[in-house]
């Protein structure tokens, strides 16, 4: 089966704009039309009132004339206004006409009073064959009238011919616009075509492609918004590479340590049960780092990949300030590091109680490590511009300006050797918990000396 090809954008934005602007004009002719049917017939209806009336009045004015005078003024006055004339009572009873077989009688009551003020009265009436009318009575005397009747078809004739020349006016206008349109379209498109091209390159491998903000609002910030998305996915790819070289780092270098005294345990290198148990020793301990790895890496996946839930709840600091102490008294003391809390129990922050103290202990932990015997770790919450903040500060070496963004990264270390200490992800981890929380976590320097890690989430509504 045959797929049909789709209209570009210029040609859709093309056939748009000529529709909208056709659809725009034929509305406004439906209006003018009707509108001007409408005011055709009452400046007809008024004029007519004023012409029958001025008979009217001159036919009571001539007492002397007879009837026969008045027949043939009528006969007149109904050629000069293209109508015709009838002489009726009050009950609209015809008395005489410049018809040839007039009707006994004319419907006159349903006749509003004319917007001409001299008395007369007009109206539109459907003959007994069905043949719209305009009708227009005028009074005589007290007891008699004098009326008009002008079929609408002469009207509508007159108003022929106006219409016809909007119409071509509008046909005209329409034409116009489908080629103003084209004009429009491929200005407007021609940033879009380009953008569409860059597309193209960034599919091909070029990721890093920009291309140039311009065009209206609406295309500039998609074209900003381009340029971002092409300059975090070539970022991103980079991050990728190096992170794949990391965690191969990360795991080639226990795996060699593993091997290494694997083969040496099965050629008889290592002989003596001394020299047996170290080796089985080094095989635990680089397994368990190769799990701690394979364990942060999946949390860190499955973090970034938005498949943890956490809650948005308010979380008691007096629970997490107990937990923290009962996590890291026995490690600080063992390190001989003075580990303090100052966690008022109020405000309430908002974010997920497991999580945070998840967030909370690796800066707890990161501290320690970092802390000479000897030295100080705080650990403080306070309130800052409708903020609750978590600090973690030590009196160890600090965290120079340069490496802070940096530190928060995968497999980022400072202050220890590449291959000793923990996977490197605690931090990132930690940051992406804070994140997915509201909140943010960074690093500056502290009063004691060290580094301070601060975590800024929002306070609970009481």
């Amino acid at each position: 089966m045959s797929v049909r090809p789709r209209r570009s954008i210029a040609a859709k934005a093309r056939l748009y704009f000529g529709g909208a602007v056709a659809v725009a004009l034929a509305v406004t002719f439906g209006a003018f039309a009707i509108g001007w049917a409408q005011y055709s017939i009452q400046q007809r209806a008024d004029e007519l009132s004023r012409q029958v009336a001025a008979v009217a009045g001159g036919m009571t004015a001539s007492d002397a004339a007879t009837a026969s005078t008045q027949d043939r003024l009528m006969r007149v006055e109904a050629g000069l206004m293209g109508a015709q004339l009838f002489v009726t009572d009050t009950g609209g009873g015809v008395l005489r006409s410049t018809v040839a077989t007039p009707p006994a009688t004319l419907p006159l009551d349903r006749l509003a009073t004319a917007a001409s003020g001299d008395g007369a009265r007009s109206g539109v009436l459907r003959t007994a064959a069905g043949v719209q009318v305009l009708v227009v009575a005028a009074p005589i005397d007290a007891d008699s009238q004098l009326v008009a009747i002008q079929s609408l078809a002469e009207i509508r004739t007159a108003q022929a011919g106006i219409i016809l020349i909007a119409a071509i006016a509008l046909l005209l206008a329409v034409i116009a616009s489908y080629f103003i349109g084209g004009i429009l379209a491929r200005r407007l498109t021609a940033p879009l075509i380009r953008l569409e091209s860059a597309t193209e390159l960034v599919a091909a491998g070029a990721l890093g492609t920009q291309v140039a903000e311009e065009g209206d609002r609406e295309t500039a910030s998609l074209a900003r918004s381009f340029n971002r998305m092409t300059r975090r996915v070539a970022a991103t790819h980079e991050a990728q590479k190096a992170f794949v070289a990391d965690v191969s780092h990360e795991i080639r270098t226990p795996l060699t340590s593993i091997r290494g005294y694997a083969e040496a345990m099965l050629d008889g290198t290592v002989a003596d049960e001394d020299a047996r148990l170290r080796a089985l020793g080094v095989i635990r301990d680089e397994a368990v780092r190769i799990g701690e790895v394979s364990q942060a890496l999946l949390a860190l996946s499955e973090l970034e990949a938005g498949s943890i839930t956490l809650a948005c709840v308010p979380v008691d600091p007096a629970l997490l300030a107990d937990a923290l102490g009962g996590r890291f008294a026995a490690a600080a003391t063992a390190a001989h590091v003075s580990l303090e809390l100052a966690i008022p129990a109020l405000p309430r922050p908002l974010g997920d109680s497991e999580r945070l103290l998840q967030a909370a202990s690796t800066l707890v932990d990161n501290a320690i490590a970092h802390t000479p015997e000897g030295g100080t770790v705080l650990v403080s919450a306070q309130t800052e511009a409708e903020e609750w903040r978590l600090a973690v500060e030590d009196s160890g070496p600090g965290i120079p300006v340069d490496r802070r963004d940096a530190i928060f990264g995968r497999f980022a270390r400072f202050g220890a050797p590449a291959g000793a200490g923990g996977a490197g992800l605690g931090l990132a981890i930690c940051r992406r918990l804070i994140e997915l929380m509201g909140g943010t976590v960074g690093v500056n320097d502290s009063t004691l000396g060290g580094a301070r890690f601060e975590i800024a989430l929002s306070i609970a509504e009481e």
